[in-house]
């Protein structure tokens, strides 16, 4: 059954053999085959890379020689994903041991294309302080890879400058969004853009902070002053308040004390006067003459009280 197989398989062949460069988005046709010395035991072709759009058919055909071949058909778009990819076709041929006999054929596969997949790093980082130096490198991919790189800033409509980076001294002006495009002789692309922020410098912002935390601290001290003051002067207030309402207090209480004592020292002396100081006394009056005379009558502690008394100058 087996001795239509040789110990040396001839190797299978790829085709087209002259394939070295194919255009991006062109479809590509390749064909491996392989000797089949037994045609009920043929051998498999199997394909080491297979691209994303690839289609793979296999038949068995006899070759006008009479003898028959295997025939493994993959059929594709070219990416720009399938650049320098190494394709093999290896055709494997089974064996009464347990080691198969296997042979295979190569081709590297070159797409042209244009720039993909551009975009910029910065070094050291997005966030830089001013004074800093800093890089941007615009990176694509591309075939042929000579590409011409252009820098541009959002808000300038002038390039910055030319090259694959684009190196400089950071500054408060520095600060903003970036983008890039790489071109070569298929096409162009544009990067998205990147925003580059210039932080406060160490330097700067440690005094700044001392300053602010110093301000912050004297603000307090003085709120904490001018409360402890205001405290104060409310208490000194209510203190004199309460003064005031005490002595103004004792006084009142004094002139009630003195109202009740110069009212006892009265009431004694009334109830120590003579009982006939207090006695009305009764004058006489002699109506003997017919002029009229003034009478006096005066009591002890009183005003004196004139009174005319007529007479009729009768006896």
């Amino acid at each position: 059954m087996f001795s239509c197989l040789v110990d040396v398989p001839k190797l299978p062949i790829l085709t087209p053999t002259d394939l070295k460069e194919v255009m991006e988005e062109t479809t590509v046709n390749l064909i491996c085959s392989a000797e089949a010395p037994c045609p009920k035991q043929p051998p498999t072709i199997s394909w080491s890379y297979i691209p994303e759009s690839a289609h793979i058919t296999r038949k068995l055909q006899e070759k006008p020689d009479k003898t028959q071949s295997v025939f493994s058909y993959m059929t594709f778009k070219a990416s720009y994903r399938d650049h320098r990819k190494n394709i093999t076709c290896t055709a494997t041929y089974q064996r009464n041991t347990s080691n198969d006999s296997t042979v295979e054929s190569n081709i590297t596969l070159k797409v042209l294309f244009s720039p993909k997949e551009t975009h910029i790093t910065i070094d050291p980082s997005d966030s830089v302080s001013a004074g800093t130096n800093v890089t941007l490198t615009c990176k694509s991919k591309a075939s042929p890879n000579e590409m011409n790189y252009t820098w541009y800033k959002l808000g300038q409509e002038k390039e910055l400058d030319f090259g694959e980076q684009l190196t400089f001294n950071v500054n408060r002006n520095c600060g903003g969004w970036y983008f890039c495009t790489a071109k070569n002789i298929y096409g162009n692309q544009k990067s998205k853009e990147i925003q580059l922020i210039v932080a406060a410098s160490s330097e700067k912002s440690l005094p700044l902070l001392i300053g602010c935390v110093g301000g912050i601290s004297a603000f307090l001290f003085i709120f904490l002053l001018v409360t402890i003051f205001l405290r104060l002067q409310r208490v000194k207030a209510s203190i004199i308040r309460e003064t005031d309402i005490s002595d103004q207090g004792q006084e009142k209480h004094m002139e009630i004390s003195s109202i009740y004592e110069n009212s006892a020292f009265a009431t004694t002396e009334e109830l120590e006067m003579p009982k006939d100081e207090t006695e009305i006394h009764y004058g006489q009056i002699d109506f003997s003459n017919s002029l009229t005379k003034s009478v006096t009558v005066k009591c002890p502690g009183q005003e004196t009280i004139y009174a005319e008394v007529c007479g009729s100058g009768k006896d």
